[in-house]
């Protein structure tokens, strides 16, 4: 039993490989896209499958499944494994070191087994991300409820994260089913493996669920502060409009009586002053009585206004 692992190959050494090990063709093209998801497949002699593993050296900002995650191409045949991936991945690494430790002392060693160590890995390496995005969701609830800035791209960030975990964690449990019928022997160890994924899915379908509830709830509270805005802009102007309503037909009367026509008739008239007054303050009362009587003096209180 032999586990060849290549790291970086270009498509020639690719093609090179697949003349040596007789690796079907489908499934060699497949290594060659870098985006493709999870699957596994069976051929005449040959188990290919495909698998994506967080990669630690992705960015902060990283929101995709091909920006998150690393693909792992696995041939599998009795007497070898071979594993293709473009960059190093240490926990692939720290798995060679304990199966060559436990060939050292004698034990024999299955392929069926190393694929299912290196898929329980796989899946391990979502544990770290999943907890540190927990975090932030953390983090992104207590700046909703504070009100602290503009948090809608932190929160657009998460959900991404959170729905491309949700989205290769489902692919690869699809995979689980394929191992049992394949690998009869190994169900327990198969078995360990679902529990793994769906507890983490579990918790990813949670997280996800809970990014979406504070997204939505951060959208309500943004068009909440806006309409109360709002409807303190409208105070204003409907204030403003009462007084300019009050004062219009006040300003009629003193422009009529300020034009300084020499034949007016009360322009010498001794009581025309008071009169002006006194039309006024009518004019004035007048108003108010019709406004009141229309709840319009009164601040709103409901979504119906006053009609004039």
């Amino acid at each position: 039993m032999a586990w060849i692992d290549v790291v970086g190959p270009s498509p020639d050494e690719l093609h090179e490989l697949a003349t040596r090990y007789s690796l079907p063709r489908a499934a060699v093209l497949d290594c060659l896209e870098p985006e493709h998801f999870p699957k596994f497949e069976s051929f005449k002699d040959c188990h290919f499958a495909i698998l994506r593993c967080f990669d630690r050296l992705s960015s902060e900002d990283s929101d995709s499944v091909h920006e998150l995650t690393r693909k792992i191409a696995i041939f599998e045949r009795d007497n070898f494994v071979l594993t293709i991936h473009r960059s190093e991945l240490p926990f692939l690494n720290d798995l060679k070191g304990i199966w060559q430790k436990k060939v050292g002392q004698g034990e024999r060693v299955a392929s069926n087994q190393i694929i299912l160590n290196i898929l329980d890995s796989v899946v391990g390496t979502y544990v770290k991300p999943i907890e540190v995005n927990r975090g932030l969701l953390e983090s992104f609830e207590s700046k909703v409820f504070r009100h602290d800035g503009d948090t809608f791209e932190e929160g657009y960030f998460l959900k991404r994260r959170a729905s491309a975990f949700k989205r290769i964690l489902r692919m690869t449990i699809d995979v689980l089913p394929k191992l049992v019928a394949l690998y009869p022997e190994d169900l327990s160890a198969v078995q360990d493996v679902r529990e793994n994924s769906e507890r983490l899915y579990a918790y990813v379908e949670e997280f996800y669920d809970n990014v979406t509830s504070l997204v939505g709830l951060q959208l309500a509270l943004s068009n909440h502060r806006l309409t109360v805005a709002s409807f303190k802009t409208n105070e204003v102007m409907r204030i403003l409009t009462i007084f300019s309503v009050f004062f219009m037909p006040l300003n009629l009367v003193t422009g009529i009586y300020g034009m300084n026509f020499e034949n007016m008739p009360e322009l010498k008239w001794s009581h025309g002053y008071p009169l002006a007054l006194a039309l006024m303050a009518v004019i004035t009362l007048s108003i108010m009585f019709y406004f009141k009587k229309k709840g319009v003096l009164s601040p709103p209180t409901g979504q119906n206004s006053a009609e004039l």
